[in-house]
């Protein structure tokens, strides 16, 4: 089967991605090509050109928040949303998109890869010193980030991050600073990595890079990452009432090193992740 993609982001290689690699496993004799003479075209958000190809099997793919997919436009669907859409809907969360699962190191975007047994086994980022108390990392000022930091801020000082602030951290090996950012945030307790919408499903890398740098993370997503997290171990302002009393457990954590310590030792996964469940859902849907 000849595989190909459309209307991905600038630089996006039809090769060296998690998509090709992941058909690769689950299907024989797998080739990519070009478009125009493709069986299964992939194709993203960021444009219209895969209107242009009508002689094969269109999956749409989404690692955004929004919007859904269109059946009328597309055959199957690559989500991170737990709907099934009538088994045509591919769930792969973003979040195993960061995950170095064929231990390639990079995919271009993202610059670097979490080795797997960073989540089961210490890793050199959560072994460092937490010499500092919270830091936050985005680019977009969504209101329930400011209004956490500014929370957060009348306990003790948020160590704010990325193009919106004057904090910024070095891009100086990966493609969007992935390892630059662990170095900056291994030197915190805690981590504010709010999710900018929750939609049932949707976790991010967010998340992910803050337990592995040594946080325990103040986290905002929906109330069903149960799904695929250890919630023991991250605060998800979902299950709180209100900023306020979010607050008030992190002033107890902070305070408490025996409590914070225990939330702090709870592995992100109930057990070691893999792409199993992956590779059932696409030999499922697509055969």
């Amino acid at each position: 089967m000849k595989i190909s993609f459309s209307d991905f982001w600038p630089g996006f290689d039809y090769n060296h991605n998690l998509i090709t690699f992941l058909f690769k496993e689950v299907f024989e004799d797998i080739s990519v090509s070009n478009p125009e003479d493709c069986d299964c075209l992939i194709y993203n958000i960021f444009g219209q050109s895969y209107r242009s190809y009508n002689d094969c099997i269109k999956i749409f793919f989404n690692g955004e928040s929004s919007p859904r997919p269109n059946f009328n436009e597309c055959d199957y669907s690559i989500t991170s949303f737990f709907d099934s859409y009538d088994s045509k809907n591919i769930r792969i969360p973003l979040w195993m998109f960061y995950v170095d699962w064929f231990n390639t190191g990079t995919w271009g975007n993202p610059g670097w890869l979490i080795p797997v047994d960073y989540f089961t086994e210490e890793n050199p980022f959560a072994s460092k010193e937490k010499t500092k108390f919270c830091s936050t990392v985005f680019s977009v000022p969504y209101q329930n980030r400011i209004d956490m930091i500014d929370m957060v801020n009348q306990y003790k000082d948020v160590d704010c991050y990325g193009k919106c602030h004057k904090m910024q951290i070095p891009q100086n090996n990966s493609h969007a600073g992935e390892l630059e950012k662990m170095e900056v945030i291994s030197d915190y307790k805690f981590s504010i990595c709010f999710e900018n919408a929750a939609p049932g499903g949707w976790y991010t890398e967010k998340l992910l890079h803050a337990k592995i740098a040594g946080n325990i993370p103040i986290y905002y997503s929906d109330t069903e990452c149960h799904r695929d997290f250890n919630t023991k171990g991250f605060l998800n302002l979902s299950n709180y009432s209100d900023m306020e009393s979010m607050l008030e457990d992190i002033i107890k954590i902070d305070n408490d090193n025996n409590l914070y310590q225990s939330i702090l030792k709870e592995s992100l996964f109930e057990k070691k992740p893999t792409l199993e469940g992956v590779f059932e859902q696409m030999t499922g849907v697509l055969t």
